[in-house]
Formats: C-alpha cells, sequence, structure tokens
C-alpha cells in the first residue's frame, strides 16, 4: 500500500493538470501599419508584361490613411484605404482610367494581392523600403 501511495498521488496531479480546460488562445498578431514606401511591381500575367512603381502609404489608423502609386510615368492617388487583420484594401485608378478595387495581404516587410478591372486581372506585389 505504501507503494502506491506516491503513484496514486502522481495519477490525481496528472489528471488535476489535464482538466483545466482547453490551452488559451495564441495571442493576435500586431495590428498591421501599412505605412511607408514601397517598391512595387504590377504585372498582368494575360498580356505578359510587367510595370515597376512606387506606393507610398500615409496617416494612421486612428486618422485614417492616404496613400499614392506611381507607375509608368504617372501617379495616382489611392481612396478608401482599409486595413483589416494583416490585409488592405483600396481603390486605384489605373492605366484604364477608372477606379480598380485592390486588395493586399501583409507579410513580413512586404505585400501580394491582386486587382481586377472590365480589361482584365493584374497582381500587384511589394517590398517595403528599409527606412522607409
Amino acid at each position: 500500500m505504501i507503494k502506491q501511495l506516491p503513484t496514486a498521488a502522481a495519477l490525481v496531479l496528472l489528471l488535476s493538470a489535464c482538466a483545466g480546460g482547453p490551452p488559451p488562445e495564441p495571442p493576435a498578431p500586431p495590428a498591421l501599419d501599412p505605412t511607408g514606401t514601397y517598391d512595387i511591381s504590377i504585372s498582368v500575367p494575360e498580356a505578359g508584361f510587367e510595370l515597376p512603381g512606387v506606393m507610398v502609404i500615409q496617416g494612421s489608423a486612428e486618422e485614417g490613411y492616404t496613400g499614392s502609386i506611381d507607375a509608368g510615368g504617372g501617379g495616382t492617388d489611392l481612396t478608401d484605404i482599409l486595413v483589416e487583420g494583416q490585409t488592405m484594401t483600396f481603390l486605384w485608378v489605373g492605366p484604364s482610367a477608372q477606379e480598380v478595387p485592390v486588395q493586399v495581404t501583409f507579410e513580413g516587410d512586404g505585400f501580394s494581392g491582386g486587382m481586377a478591372d472590365e480589361t482584365g486581372e493584374a497582381l500587384i506585389s511589394g517590398t517595403k523600403r528599409k527606412g522607409a
């Protein structure tokens, strides 16, 4: 009986530790701060071309974001910039001179995503400039 007492005590401790419920949820990732200057590439796979450019995002979550894209020799402002989790959406007036909805997902110091309008689909990716 004496030899079984430590084993029974260990079993009770083990069972009580397991009965504590599910493990806690992992912490949410930090809020995305998309501000900065990004070297970007807009590619249209169907047409087989790629357009380099620069995207600048300014502002804050509290006051709202503003931005612009300069690609192919012309710069245009971004509107309706929204950030949810690691995703940012905005409207951009692209080469077709119409507002194009864009969605990008951030990972590390860059992002990738896409856009589409009546002329077709395009991919966009970017890397944040160091110190920007």
